[in-house]
């Protein structure tokens, strides 16, 4: 989580850029991805060949989401970069991306494929379960902790993703409580958002709701004692603001 979650890499003259294990799809995936992609192009291109006049062959792109939330969703879904122009007629510029859902129980063709994957998405399906299962035993303060630990010695006794899980078992445990207090806050930040553009109107005072929200979701996190680089990067992308706006509210 203290590192970029954006996977890119080339294959086959390919340019590869992913975003993995995305328990809420952002419908602007697409426009992020865009200006992703042209920062990237400027990264592996020199800035003066452009300016010539033969031509200069790039990797073609391929955009992809993994998705691995519990909210019901397709297997295989794209998301266009057109749908947010406010005309749709004669387009001229189009970036599509592809959201995959590699839950356990909904994508059984992607998931036959790899087996490495199959068994990532086994272990956070184990751990949903685990958490449910322990919900009324364990501390809240605990839960999460608690479930991954057992859940990965289930696993490596079970020979599922077992090597990885021996060699880095109280990362991944470090991780994934994170991931999973994120994603419990971000739907309670959904709810609150929702009621009080329910109470307030939703056309007024949207800066102020804004600023309201991105205090709200700082406080929650600290409470939570996630880690203040985590923090600044989340926020950071969620609001796309830079460090040292975000830095001014921790």
């Amino acid at each position: 989580m203290e590192r970029n979650n954006d996977l890119c890499f080339t294959i086959d003259d390919k340019f590869v850029v992913l975003i993995e294990h995305q328990s809420t799809i952002n419908n602007n995936m697409p426009l992020r991805f865009l200006l992703y992609v042209a920062r990237e192009y400027e990264k592996i291109l020199d800035e003066y060949n452009i300016y010539k006049q033969k031509l200069i062959k790039i990797p073609t792109p391929e955009f992809i989401v993994l998705y691995n939330g519990e909210k019901n969703y397709p297997k295989e879904k794209s998301l266009k970069l057109s749908d947010a122009f406010y005309s749709n007629e004669n387009i001229k510029l189009e970036l599509i991306v592809d959201i995959v859902n590699i839950n356990y129980d909904k994508n059984e063709d992607i998931l036959n494929r790899c087996k490495t994957l199959n068994e990532y998405s086994y272990f956070i399906y184990l751990v949903r379960e685990a958490i449910k299962k322990f919900r009324n035993e364990v501390e809240e303060d605990d839960l999460i902790s608690y479930s991954l630990e057992k859940v990965i010695k289930e696993c490596i006794s079970k020979n599922i993703l077992k090597e990885f899980l021996k060699l880095n078992g109280s990362e991944v445990v470090n991780m994934l409580s994170t991931e999973f207090k994120i994603e419990k806050a971000e739907k309670i930040w959904r709810e609150e958002a929702f009621q009080d553009g329910i109470e307030r109107g939703i056309e007024r005072g949207m800066e102020l709701e804004k600023l309201k929200r991105l205090k709200q979701q700082i406080k929650m996190l600290k409470e939570l004692n996630i880690n203040n680089d985590i923090i600044i990067e989340k926020i950071s992308r969620d609001y796309e603001l830079e460090r040292k706006e975000v830095e001014k509210y921790l």
